[in-house]
């Protein structure tokens, strides 16, 4: 008897291990890697088979058999899966958690579960209840039925009628069914031929049958065609249909693989690469013709030419047969890449993204099955693409954010890069004008090899960078929120015919109300975060998505004296029309970009000229390479300094270089005002200057002080529970028993230095979400392999109650 073992594809956290299930003969080609339907707790489900073997010994139990397959080949190819399984045990999930990330859509199935009654109802009480009975009736008359059909059928018992269910679950008179079915939807169409070759006697035939001489003569001369084309020459199906018959013509149903991209059109003219492009090439090509794995840090100033380093790479390595993997933090910057890459790999691509659709995701996963495209680009999730033989992996603005998961399984896209490209031999590229600490301190170490592009390409110098006083700008009498240098630099672009790119790191009109008698400011009811006022007349939480009309007076005193304080782009926007009621204004933030291509459509809007100013959050400070733009604007540009977390200065640094090197990008200077109220923040004069060897000395100096990465390594725990004693007193009970365990292990081998730290309980930012109290525990550590030895052995990575975070980029 030939068994597999199974990890079944459901989102539980106590589900970390595999299940054995019996092959039968009909599956005997069934093997590691494959995706299977397998019977689990009365419904069938998606599984994955992580393992075989040949059983002759007769057990206790009988197995139960796979049911079916879920493709026609294997999924995971040998690569996937080792890549899988490492990072499982990294990052304390379970394996089919992270094989799920593998999947567009996370599955390829559909759960559908409908209710079904039992024919046992006789002498039930149960019954007796009106809802039951009602409940019970439908079920016996309609058959199984999906809880949405029972509502619409049964209008008087909708509020009670997940009460109903599960008593007669209870009471064993109905039963759940389940069906899985493949989520994605292929489209097809039809293809008509020649179904031989058609001698003059043959035609000769036809000659009292003008349509069917038409197609056949159509045919011979444009070849296959589809149906809809066909329907354009105005030949009828039912023509179609007697050609078929007599075999002259074959019809035939073929995929047709959507991709959003398609008619995307790029050129491009001969470019002469700078002295710094090419020494860049020449250090890593080495290695790709070599096969070798090896890791390069690209760190170029903005405008340096990274992008044509990345393409000039990946055509080497689609040259030697083998594949690029390119990655963006953010999917506002696919466009760009895409439109780049386009133009020299114009059928050799795939995008993938979250916003694309399910079906369009599975049409370039096929593609890449099929070796159909060798150059694949997107946000994180392209890197689980079933990608084989990478000669390359290209991770842009390698310092964002964007790169780390914030929901189980918790990757940072960074390490997924690392891990595959040394699986397949490959070379990873990470690029950046701002290098991330983690990645900066590794290069020093030699663990990664540092490669540098200080000049721009054509020479043209960085922009001109100066900062306001906000607190000077105020004690003058300028209570709005340009500065005066600010209004007049973007006045005097705009009469040049130039264009301006202000980013706030805020969006909404407001930051949040507050009742001015009683100073009650209005917080979200499920996450206790202030709400942020909109134009549209609602106040969201911008943490929980929670929306809320305005009240006419304060909810705590009644007063009617509420007031909106703060700024943020909406308001902006405002401003900026009544200051300047000639310029044309486009804004770009989460709520004008929830359309599917609205970031590009915003984009090229802008680089039309269509627009003056350009208005936004952190989207619009990164990567893009608008020629027209001479003036970069940055409100409030120390806030991020304000919040409680030791990355706060690395992130204002980098977000004023990126965000000042839009501008000047294509000859003329560019000019940059930054408005600050702690003008001289070392984040902010280094980010002016565009010095980051200054700014990596002063940060890491403080780091190394205070045992944070990249000095040590960080793991976060999140306690969470509804009682609030409970989920602090857990936490508490951890952090004993880490405490009495490493410094047992400190004293044992008798060293001083500094090995563990751990910090807390402290109540996390969002210390209540939704009626969930949550603890926050950070452990700083030098022996991160020993710490996660240690998770495990407290079976923390099977509790539901607490949430792991390996290498978090937030402590709280």
């Amino acid at each position: 008897m030939r068994t597999a073992d199974v990890f079944v594809n459901i989102p539980v956290k106590s589900i970390a291990k595999a299940y054995t299930y019996c092959v039968p003969s009909a599956l005997s080609f069934v093997d590691v890697g494959w995706r299977v339907y397998v019977p689990f707790s009365g419904r069938r489900v998606e599984g994955f088979v992580v393992s075989t073997a040949d059983q002759t010994e007769k057990r206790d139990i009988p197995l139960k058999d796979i049911l079916a397959v879920v493709d026609d080949e294997s999924w995971f190819t040998p690569e996937m899966l080792k890549a899988a399984k490492w990072l499982a045990s990294f990052y304390l999930c379970s394996l089919a958690e992270m094989m799920r990330l593998f999947m567009p859509g996370k599955s390829g199935l559909k759960i559908t579960l409908r209710y079904a009654a039992k024919n046992d109802e006789e002498g039930n009480a149960l019954l007796a209840m009106p809802a039951c009975r009602s409940v019970y009736d439908c079920l016996c008359r309609e058959g199984a039925q999906k809880k949405t059909e029972l509502k619409k059928k049964l209008p008087a018992f909708e509020d009670d009628l997940d009460h109903v269910l599960k008593k007669l679950l209870r009471h064993r008179l109905i039963c759940r069914e389940y069906e899985a079915t493949k989520r994605e939807v292929a489209r097809y169409e039809e293809i008509i031929s020649l179904g031989r070759a058609l001698s003059d006697a043959d035609m000769q035939s036809f000659r009292r049958k003008p349509a069917q001489e038409k197609l056949l003569r159509f045919l011979m001369e444009k070849g296959a065609q589809t149906r809809t084309a066909l329907r354009k020459q105005h030949i009828s199906y039912d023509t179609i249909r007697r050609l078929c018959l007599t075999g002259y013509i074959k019809e035939e149903k073929r995929r047709v693989l959507r991709d959003s991209y398609q008619n995307a059109q790029a050129n491009h003219a001969d470019i002469v690469l700078t002295d710094d492009q090419k020494e860049v090439l020449s250090a890593i090509i080495p290695s790709l013709e070599a096969n070798r794995h090896r890791k390069f840090l690209l760190k170029g100033v903005t405008g340096s030419g990274k992008t044509q380093v990345y393409i000039e790479l990946a055509r080497h390595v689609r040259m030697a047969r083998r594949r690029v993997v390119v990655l963006v933090p953010e999917i506002a910057l696919t466009g760009q890449v895409v439109m780049a890459f386009k133009a020299y790999f114009p059928q050799d691509l795939v995008v993938i993204h979250s916003r694309l659709s399910l079906a369009e995701r599975n049409d370039a996963v096929l593609r890449v099955r099929r070796g159909e495209a060798g150059v694949v680009i997107g946000a994180r999730s392209a890197l689980f693409t079933p990608v084989e033989n990478i000669g390359l992996i290209i991770m842009d603005e390698e310092q964002d954010m964007s790169y780390k998961q914030d929901e189980s399984p918790r990757y940072h896209a960074r390490v997924v890069a690392e891990v595959l490209a040394k699986l397949h031999h490959a070379v990873l590229l990470l690029g950046s004008a701002t290098p991330s600490m983690e990645s900066c301190f590794r290069t020093k170490t030699g663990e990664i090899t540092f490669l540098s592009m200080p000049h721009r390409v054509g020479d043209v110098p960085l922009p001109h960078a100066s900062c306001v006083d906000m607190r000077k700008e105020l004690r003058s009498g300028n209570r709005g929120v340009l500065s005066r240098a600010l209004r007049t630099l973007i006045e005097s672009t705009i009469q040049k015919g130039e264009q301006a790119i202000i980013m706030l790191n805020r969006r909404g009109f407001s930051t949040f109300v507050l009742c001015r008698d009683c100073g009650e400011v209005l917080r979200c009811k499920n996450c206790g975060l202030p709400l942020v006022f909109h134009t549209n007349g609602h106040l969201v939480c911008h943490h929980c998505d929670t929306h809320e009309p305005v009240p006419d007076v304060c909810p705590k005193c009644g007063s009617r004296r509420i007031r909106y304080f703060g700024s943020g782009t909406e308001k902006l926007e405002q401003e900026l029309h009544a200051l300047m009621p000639a310029a044309r204004i486009i804004r770009m933030d989460r709520d004008t970009t929830t359309a599917k291509f609205s970031h590009q459509n915003i984009l090229d809007a802008f680089r039309n000229q269509e627009y003056d100013i350009l208005l936004g959050t952190q989207m619009v400070a990164k990567g893009h390479d608008i020629p027209n733009v001479t003036a970069v604007g940055i409100i409030s540009a120390d806030a991020a300094l304000n919040v409680p977390d030791f990355r706060a200065a690395e992130r204002c640094f980098m977000l004023i270089t990126q965000t000042a090197g839009r501008a000047g990008r294509h000859g003329t200077r560019g000019n940059v005002i930054i408005q600050a109220y702690n003008p001289d923040h070392y984040a902010i004069t280094c980010g002016i200057a565009q010095d980051y060897e200054h700014f990596y000395e002063r940060e890491i100096a403080l780091r190394e002080e205070l045992f944070y990465p990249p000095i040590s390594r960080m793991v976060k725990l999140l306690y969470q529970n509804t009682d609030k004693e409970i989920a602090e007193q857990e936490a508490r009970a951890f952090i004993d028993r880490f405490r009495e365990v490493f410094k047992s292990q400190a004293e044992e081998k008798g060293r001083m230095l500094q090995q563990n730290q751990i910090i807390g309980p402290s109540p996390a930012m969002v210390a209540c979400f939704r009626g969930t109290y949550r603890f926050v525990v950070l452990i700083k550590t030098r022996t991160l392999a020993k710490v996660q030895e240690f998770l495990r052995e407290e079976g923390l990575h099977l509790q539901t109650n607490v949430a792991i975070d390996i290498d978090p980029i937030t402590m709280f």
